[in-house]
């Protein structure tokens, strides 16, 4: 009896404009779910199409637990099912991205989590502060091209939902930054940050999605506000946020390398300035260090995201397999940034789905320039065996440019010294030659008058040499000014300086 007045009174409040009385409350606000049940329920036979439209809160009168209903339609009347029948619904697939999220929302229980918790929209304020300020440091080593920016940006606008929540007020959005590592994390407040790193070590675009769906499941499932207000209770919040970015440090944006498609000079950053900037204890501290758990809870989340927007899901093990490779090759198992082991990434291998790996040319086309970027990032740095390996990556692709073979050569020539090795490096830069055509690189012509020299083939340098101070001389003419004057008269001065040289050997 007790029941069916439950059921009566919530009946009434789901058909009027109610929930006034405190002991019954709304927790979704008007939502529309589709299904059909799995069984006759209230005279309603299997395969009745049904559509969830609240879940409500109702502490009953004489217990002291509250309890979880959800307001359903079956053939445009009203039911009432209490949360622990739910299994007679079958929620049909998504055909919105409103739909989606909202089935997100019940499936994860989320309506009923944030009612328990709250939003704490306080601490939000106060992380999007820290965040912020975290942010402003990381644009010490931006990424600065605007097309690939705009093709991770449109891939992350795919899968993530224009409003998620009405009531989290966080500003979606996307950065891109200078790392060899393989890194990928989802602030708190919204800002998803993606390395030049794992962008080289991905093959496929359904790889790049699964990573951001994972990051993205993280801050749906609300992981990084819970884990951060956890970490709070056991401590004053002074102290927890004293030495968050204590080890952070201005990189130092000093190196510079030939651009691919215009004689300009690009900054790459310190592998050390970048490594106190994602240092573990500034990104864990932001509530990015997850239990196993919800690394599953994530990824189980990002499958289903991937499945609706037309991705493989399989991508999250492929990504997973291959960021594991990359600490494989570089001897790390522990200890890795943002992932903790490779131990951590196995079991969400095995929890993923499929582990074949993926790759897809247009990809490995888009981002070929991205390749050569961390290439010359790494060779600044005197990373010269990681510098080849990125290079080999684009050739191996049939995706290299002139300008790849000459960081290939510089790389080679540092890592040895012997004929066949300068062979080698001497027939790629004839490669690059030809693949610049009559548009001359005169990086080309610098770096073979550097290896015949080694060679002791100084005739030969010395012909280069009057090629070199003639396109110089060209390119002088032609009235440039500034930096550019500098360094070409800069030039001019070496070449006639090696070729008293050489005449006096």
């Amino acid at each position: 009896m007790k029941r069916l007045a439950t059921l009566f009174i919530l009946t009434i409040l789901v058909t009027t404009a109610g929930f006034a009385k405190p002991k019954h409350k709304d927790l979704s606000g008007n939502i529309a779910i589709k299904g059909e049940l799995t069984k006759e329920y209230q005279q309603s036979p299997a395969g009745t199409p049904v559509i969830i439209r609240r879940v409500v809160k109702m502490n009953n009168p004489g217990e002291n637990s509250d309890n979880i209903y959800y307001a359903v339609e079956v053939n445009g009347i009203q039911e009432t099912i209490p949360s622990d029948e739910m299994g007679i619904i079958a929620i049909s697939a998504p055909e919105t991205d409103r739909e989606f999220w909202q089935q997100i929302y019940l499936k994860n229980h989320l309506y009923e989590y944030f009612n328990d918790r709250g939003y704490k929209h306080k601490l939000r304020q106060e992380i999007d502060e820290e965040c912020l300020d975290y942010l402003d440091k990381l644009n010490e080593i931006a990424y600065q091209d605007d097309y690939i920016t705009s093709y991770v940006q449109g891939i992350f606008s795919k899968l993530n939902a224009t409003t998620i929540d009405s009531n989290r007020g966080e500003s979606l959005n996307i950065r891109i930054i200078q790392s060899s590592e393989p890194d990928a994390f989802m602030l708190p407040n919204g800002s998803m940050v993606i390395s030049t790193g794992l962008l080289c070590t991905l093959d496929s675009e359904d790889e790049l999605a699964a990573v951001i769906a994972c990051e993205l499941g993280h801050f749906v499932l609300d992981h990084q506000v819970n884990n951060i207000y956890r970490a709070e209770r056991r401590a004053k919040r002074a102290a927890f946020w004293a030495d968050v970015f204590a080890t952070t440090a201005s990189a130092a944006l000093d190196v510079a390398y030939w651009d691919d498609n215009e004689d300009a000079v690009s900054l790459v950053a310190d592998i050390g300035a970048i490594a106190s900037l994602l240092s573990i204890p500034a990104t864990d501290r932001l509530g990015m260090k997850y239990k196993t758990s919800q690394e599953i809870s994530s990824d189980r989340l990002a499958r289903q995201l991937l499945a609706f927007k037309g991705y493989n899901p399989d991508g999250i093990a492929s990504a997973l397999g291959k960021i594991i490779g990359y600490y494989n090759l570089h001897q790390r198992n522990k200890d890795i940034p943002r992932y903790g082991s490779i131990g951590n990434l196995q079991k969400r291998i095995e929890k993923a789905g499929e582990s074949h790996s993926l790759s897809a040319r247009p990809y490995l086309r888009t981002t070929s320039d991205v390749v050569s970027f961390n290439a010359s990032m790494n060779y600044a740095n005197k990373r010269y065996k990681e510098t080849a390996r990125l290079i080999r990556k684009n050739i191996d692709n049939r995706l290299a440019t002139d300008n790849d073979y000459i960081i290939l050569v510089k790389a080679e020539m540092a890592l040895s010294n012997t004929e066949e090795v300068n062979n080698r490096c001497l027939a790629m830069l004839d490669k690059a030659q030809e693949m610049a055509g009559t548009s001359p690189n005169l990086d080309i012509y610098k770096q073979k008058i550097l290896l015949l020299m080694r060679m002791n083939k100084q005739a030969q340098a010395a012909d280069i040499l009057k090629e070199y101070i003639t396109l110089l001389s060209a390119y002088e003419g032609q009235g440039i000014e500034g930096t550019e004057k500098e360094w070409t008269n800069k030039e001019i001065g070496w070449a006639n300086q090696m070729l008293d040289r050489i005449s006096r050997i």
